[in-house]
Formats: C-alpha cells, structure tokens, sequence
C-alpha cells in the first residue's frame, strides 16, 4: 500500500505543510483538542441528542480540515493520492453529519468497563499519546503529526464510537477500523514507527466490533 519512498515523501510533505502555516499549525489541533474535550465532557455530563449532534459536528468540521490539508500536500503526494486521501476524509465527514440527521450514535459514558477502558485510552491517545510517541520515535517539529490529521483523529473517533455501542455508527466504525489496520500498519512499516498505534486502534475496533457483533447489529437504529 505504502513503501518507504512514499512515506519519506508524505513525512516531507507534513514538514512542509507546518512550515507553511506557522504558528498555525500549533494553533489549530490545540483548538480542535480544547473543543474535543470540551464537548466529550458536555455530552457525558449531560447525555442528550443535542450534545451528541455537537460533538460529532465537531469531528466533522476537524475531517473536512483534515482533508484540505491533505490536499495542500499534492506535490509531495502526487494530485491522485492527494485527491483520493481528502475524498476519502471527506467521507468520513459525510458519515458524521448523516449520523447527525439520523441520530445513529449516542454519546454516554460507557457502563461496560471493556468499552469505558478501551474508548477512553483511545480518545486520549490519539490526542496526548500519539504526538509523545512521535517525539520518542525521534520525529520533531515541523515534522510531526497533531490532532486534525487523519491520524490522531481516527485513534480518538474510533474509541468514541466503541464507547458508543449499542447505539454507535456501525458504519463508520467498521469502515474506519479497517483502515486504521491497512494504512496505520502499511504507514509504520515503512518508517513512521508512531502509526503502530493507528493500526493498533483498528486492531480494537475490529475485536470490539466482534466481541459485541450481537449488540451492535442486532439493534435498530433509533431515528
């Protein structure tokens, strides 16, 4: 899928990008982790469709970036792998804002504790773990990926939605794990070490969604 040419270029390319927005782009992902958070702890606090609806907003507004970005980057990429990169993170944004309209996923704090431990390592992971893994991995500013990039952002969308289940978008998870397994492992394979745990998120998702393939798809979504 990847090989170690193509991910020197994609590693070039997130230099580049950072360079490019300056302080921006410590700026941003700090504002999209501070609103995470802020609207996670919102919806658990106070469970209801309308904090749900703003969370998963968010998520949105954070994949359609995401996408942009990626699309900045088609010098390094080339302009197909670009395109297909911002279309497919386009979709993702798609996914949340039909799940906004048709209220597939509920946001509560998890009452079975495998679901609470692994959503809730998978939100702070992909927001606080995975730049601590760069750095130990020897990749520094400009070079490094924050939260709004594909990356981080899937680690921590899909432990929101496994701490979601029943009431989840089977949909999207399903989707986005499998990916998480193909590029996170494809990525680290080939020199960017820190995507194991992208991988290893896709991992989670694919055994949760086994472990509780009966709760998940035997339940009709409520609209």
């Amino acid at each position: 899928m990847f090989t170690d040419e193509k991910v020197e270029q994609i590693l070039e390319g997130i230099a580049w990008l950072n360079n490019l927005m300056g302080i921006w782009s410590l700026i941003i992902p700090i504002v999209f982790v501070v609103g995470v958070l802020v609207l996670l702890y919102w919806s658990y606090k106070d469970p209801s469709r309308k904090h749900t609806q703003y969370l998963l907003a968010f998520y949105a507004l954070i994949y359609i970036y995401s996408g942009s970005t990626i699309l900045l980057g088609k010098d390094f990429m080339g302009l197909a792998a670009a395109l297909g990169g911002a279309i497919g993170l386009w979709s993702i944004a798609v996914l949340l804002i039909l799940d906004i309209i048709f209220n597939w996923t509920e946001i509560v704090v998890p009452h079975d504790n495998y679901l609470k431990s692994v959503s809730w390592f998978l939100i702070f992971a992909g927001i606080f773990i995975y730049p601590l893994l760069e750095l130990a991995l020897g990749f520094h500013y400009p070079g490094m990926v924050f939260f709004g990039a594909e990356c981080p952002t899937t680690i921590s969308l899909i432990g929101l939605l496994i701490g979601s289940i029943p009431r989840t978008n089977k949909i999207l998870l399903v989707l986005v794990s499998l990916n998480a397994i193909a590029t996170g492992g494809s990525v680290a394979i080939h020199g960017a070490g820190f995507d194991y745990l992208y991988a290893f998120a896709g991992v989670l998702g694919v055994l949760t969604l086994a472990i509780y393939f009966k709760q998940i798809f035997s339940r009709s979504v409520k609209v």
